[in-house]
């Protein structure tokens, strides 16, 4: 039974560190296309949960937030 459970974090860790160089990689991308319009969404440790978090919709949501209401 141990083995399942170490099993299963291993996975579990991977997972999560997956999303967050996916989130990484989707703030660092938007912010490289959108510079020249000024509306770059900066890159700290909120940002960077919320996105690893919510995913892609996270990062349409900040996006928007971004546009519209700074």
């Amino acid at each position: 039974h141990i083995f399942y459970w170490v099993k299963y974090m291993i996975k579990f860790i991977f997972n999560v560190v997956k999303k967050l160089i996916l989130g990484l990689l989707l703030l660092y991308a938007y912010n490289m296309i959108v510079y020249p319009l000024n509306a770059t969404i900066p890159m700290n440790y909120f940002t960077i949960v919320f996105v690893t978090i919510l995913g892609f919709p996270g990062m349409i949501g900040l996006c928007l937030f971004s546009l519209f209401i700074l």
